[in-house]
C-alpha cells in the first residue's frame, strides 16, 4: 500500500459491521436452537431427573447471560451504522427489540424464577422421601 492511503482503505474490511453482525446473529440463533432442541432433549432422555435438574440449574444462568450479550452485540453491529441504523429502519428494529425483550425477561425474571422452582422441587422431593420412609415404619 502507498503511504497516502486513507485509514478506511487500509482498515475498511475490519470496520465494516456486516460480517460481525452476521457472525453474532448466527451464533445467537445457533445457541438458541442447540439449547432448545438438542441439548435439553438429549439430557432429559439420558439423565435421571435429579441429574437433569442439577445440570439445568447450572446451564440456564449461563445460557440466559450469553443470550442477552449476543442480542446486545447483534444490535450494536447492525449494518451499516450500528444502533443508529436500527432507529432509521423500524422493520429491522421491531424483531430485534422483541427478541431482546424476551432475552431480558429470561435473564431478569424467568431465569431466577426457574431456579427457585427447581430448588423448591428438590426440597419437595426430599420431604416426600422422608414422609414415605416415616410411613413405612
Amino acid at each position: 500500500m502507498v503511504a497516502g492511503d486513507s485509514f478506511s482503505a487500509r482498515f475498511g474490511p475490519l470496520t465494516e459491521l456486516a460480517p460481525y453482525h452476521l457472525m453474532l446473529f448466527g451464533t445467537l440463533l445457533g445457541t438458541e436452537l442447540y439449547q432448545s432442541f438438542v441439548m435439553t432433549k438429549v439430557c432429559y432422555d439420558a439423565l435421571t431427573m435429579s441429574a437433569f435438574t442439577s445440570l439445568q440449574k447450572r446451564v440456564f444462568p449461563v445460557y440466559f447471560r450469553l443470550q442477552s450479550i449476543l442480542f446486545l452485540l447483534t444490535a450494536a453491529t447492525h449494518p451499516p451504522y450500528g444502533p443508529l441504523s436500527l432507529v432509521r429502519s423500524p422493520g429491522d428494529l421491531i424483531p430485534l427489540a422483541f427478541g431482546g425483550a424476551l432475552a431480558a425477561l429470561n435473564l431478569i425474571i424467568y431465569g431466577p424464577r426457574t431456579q427457585e422452582m427447581m430448588v423448591e422441587r428438590i426440597h419437595q422431593g426430599k420431604l416426600a422421601l422422608i414422609h414415605d420412609e416415616g410411613d413405612r415404619r
